[in-house]
């Protein structure tokens, strides 16, 4: 990617709102299960997701949606937009998504969308580069994941824009949706929305990288034996940054107290440049590393000079 790098990091979730502090309404005119109401992805936990009765099809012809899963956001107020996020989803790579942004209720003054260049996006855009796959290969003509590797990721769906003064989001779904084992789904799962604002920033200075914790267990016994408990993996990621700006550096560190460990950040690895809309971010990036994290180590944020300081933050990936 051309420019410089920047990463998004949030904490404050709109769609979390209390009753006294602008809540937020959701509907939808598909039916969702009765165990599973659409207000499920108001609240964390994410494990305990909305469940919709149907799916949205597509004319594969055009990729136009047909019937589609429709939710709205809405706000009595105004909020303040950066990033607009569906969590946990279920939905298939080859799906779409569409996510709109209004300035009023009535849904008609439009001041942000995902589409880009007049084309809505899939739920995972291509991911791996055309001279490692193999001829034949299930995923070579749109060269996203290869489907035995799907299943191991979380399927979000990240959408960053310019801030925007917001009061309705509206989500629009089609194509397909799979069940734990791998099976078509006869209608998607969605573990928790978001909406809201938060920091854009500079990375990869420093030790910033991401990685996996497996937690598995060891055990040895006499004579050499051996076996392993199986541990829940981590995915996790670790954000230094050997110089920040004071206003920056301060920002995160509030971050930082506001979520504690217990409370879900939204990170997303790269955005762009938001100086220059032409540096486009990574949709690829921020689907295999972005996500719903938390603090997993304390914050620390150094001075290094008067001018100067220094911060680092580690996250593991939020999963409850």
């Amino acid at each position: 990617m051309a420019g410089a790098i920047y990463s998004y990091l949030a904490d404050r979730n709109e769609v979390q709102n209390g009753p006294l502090d602008n809540p937020c309404t959701i509907s939808s005119p598909a039916a969702w299960a009765p165990t599973a109401p659409l207000a499920s992805i108001l609240t964390t936990p994410v494990s305990d997701r909305a469940v919709c009765l149907t799916k949205g099809d597509v004319d594969y012809a055009t990729g136009a949606p047909i019937d589609p899963v429709i939710l709205t956001l809405t706000w009595q107020y105004p909020i303040f937009l950066t990033a607009a996020s569906l969590l946990d989803t279920n939905l298939r790579q080859d799906a779409f998504y569409r996510m709109e942004a209004f300035g009023d209720a009535g849904m008609t003054e439009l001041v942000a969308t995902s589409v880009v260049d007049g084309v809505d996006a899939n739920v995972v855009p291509p991911l791996t580069d055309p001279a490692e796959i193999a001829a034949g290969a299930p995923n070579q003509m749109r060269g996203d994941l290869d489907p035995r590797d799907f299943a191991l990721l979380p399927t979000n769906l990240h959408v960053v824009v310019p801030q925007v003064p917001v009061v309705a989001i509206r989500w629009t779904l089609w194509g397909g949706a799979f069940r734990p084992d791998g099976a078509d789904d006869t209608g998607y799962r969605i573990g928790f929305a978001w909406a809201g604002d938060g920091l854009i920033f500079s990375r990869h200075v420093g030790k910033s990288g991401e990685g996996v914790k497996d937690n598995d267990e060891v055990i040895t016994g006499a004579g050499g034996s051996a076996w392993a408990e199986e541990g829940i993996a981590k995915r996790t990621v670790t954000i230094g940054r050997e110089v920040t700006g004071r206003a920056l550096r301060d920002d995160l560190f509030k971050m930082a107290l506001r979520t504690g460990k217990r409370r879900p950040l939204l990170y997303l690895p790269s955005v762009g440049d938001p100086a220059d809309p032409a540096v486009r971010g990574d949709p690829a990036a921020n689907f295999l590393y972005g996500g719903l994290y938390r603090r997993s180590t304390d914050h620390s944020q150094p001075y290094v000079s008067a001018r100067y300081t220094s911060t680092s933050v580690e996250l593991e990936e939020f999963k409850e």
